[in-house]
């Protein structure tokens, strides 16, 4: 039999009793030398676990063999980012019995005062930090480790123009034990060393303008053309914005840049579905950048970036993203292409309305090595009808090539 104990906060204070007596039931104890400091009267062999954990999983197998109930003490809650899917994976046969203890995370948030029923729970140790998502809609929780220290977590977040609150504790429950409430900005270049850190990052505070109502808002795929703030900039039709948002194969997390935004009609639709990412509008048109700003107040949209000035110039400093999304090119969409900081295996979405752009964005994406290259051609005819004896008459819209593309890998 295989135990697998939690250890909680790692002091001895926080060790229940009932995990020091199923550690007193073991005949081998594996774990971290503060782990095993905890128990100073164990009579049985003890290994101290390093980081090499194929060295860890052969002492394991080696006191299993030898017919010895070993226990493996764990920091936190072994059934939260620990080793128990490990474990389970390595010893199939095995009976594992699993102490829980008190995470690092829980404790956090009873550092705070704050319940985490709803809060989301995540870990950056080992991890990409793209997995964060940007724009919070609830409390989340994080694990930091390695390179991912609180200070880098920060960074990303001001990188893409978030700064959300944060409160970092460090060492909980030891005596350096560390808890600050600050935000990204201030959190980015502190010279702190969080070097056993949980975070806690909270939503920003919106305010809706007069009546305005978030439930009121349209949130579906295809927002009607009069939702829209107009003027007398152009507007990608809903009929050819929902293509090209499908097109785009937008997730929740999705970064998205919006080259010749326009109006904004397809990075407020963008910036919708991407719930936890973001949407990059470059235009150069003033009129169109008050229009995106008052339709975005409209929609009640904090996930969009307005970026005034012409691509590829303005494309500078721009972070990262996994789809671009191209309107507008004034005849530059190769260079566009070279300076977007599409991630590999990007998406490009591109709209054209005469074959001369359709020639330009194929034998761009072709010349960039762009793979998986799609064109359809779209033209869509509303009905209007005339109030007279009930007749409708055809309104062709003008054909729109749509041209999809995924940067390549390697």
């Amino acid at each position: 039999m295989i135990r697998i104990v939690g250890m909680g906060p790692g002091t001895p204070e926080w060790v229940a009793p009932a995990i020091r007596d199923s550690v007193k039931q073991c005949g081998v104890l594996l774990g971290g030398s503060r782990a095993l400091k905890l128990f100073p009267d164990f009579k049985g062999d003890t290994y101290q676990i390093s980081g090499n954990l194929s060295e860890t999983l052969e002492k394991l197998q080696r006191a299993i063999e030898q017919g010895k109930q070993a226990g493996v003490l764990v920091s936190g809650d072994p059934g939260y980012y620990s080793l128990l899917p490990l474990l389970k994976r390595e010893f199939p046969h095995e009976e594992i019995q699993v102490f829980p203890g008190i995470s690092s995370i829980q404790f956090a948030f009873a550092r705070a005062g704050i319940p985490w029923q709803e809060a989301e729970l995540l870990s950056v140790h080992g991890r990409s930090l793209n997995s964060l998502p940007l724009n919070l809609k609830q409390t989340i929780g994080i694990l930091t480790g390695g390179e991912n220290t609180p200070q880098a977590v920060a960074r990303y977040y001001q990188r893409y123009g978030f700064n959300p609150r944060i409160s970092v504790g460090n060492a909980l429950s030891y005596p350096e034990e560390r808890w600050l409430n600050t935000d990204a900005q201030e959190l980015m270049d502190s010279a702190g060393d969080f070097t056993n850190a949980v975070m806690l990052l909270y939503p920003e505070e919106t305010k809706l303008a007069g009546d305005a109502s978030l439930l009121a808002c349209p949130k579906g795929f295809g927002i009607n053309d009069e939702e829209f703030i107009r003027g007398n900039v152009p507007m990608t039709k809903s009929e050819i914005r929902i293509q090209v948002l499908a097109k785009a194969e937008i997730t929740a997390s999705t970064r998205i840049l919006d080259v010749g935004a326009g109006t904004g009609s397809i990075g407020i639709e963008a910036a919708l579905l991407a719930q936890r990412g973001c949407v990059y509008a470059v235009e150069e048109n003033p009129e169109a950048q008050e229009l995106i700003l008052l339709n975005q107040e409209k929609f009640q949209i904090r996930n969009l970036r307005l970026i005034r000035g012409a691509a590829p110039v303005a494309l500078q400093g721009i972070p990262p993203m996994d789809v671009c999304i191209i309107g507008g090119s004034h005849g530059q969409i190769q260079q566009i292409l070279q300076q977007a900081p599409l991630v590999p295996g990007g998406r490009v979405v591109m709209t054209a309305v005469t074959i001369e752009t359709l020639a330009s964005g194929m034998e761009a994406l072709k010349s960039l090595a762009y793979q998986d290259i799609d064109v359809v051609s779209i033209q869509a005819v509303r009905w209007k009808g005339m109030g007279i004896k009930d007749i409708h008459l055809a309104q062709a819209q003008n054909p729109v090539f749509i041209i999809s593309g995924r940067k390549k890998t390697n």
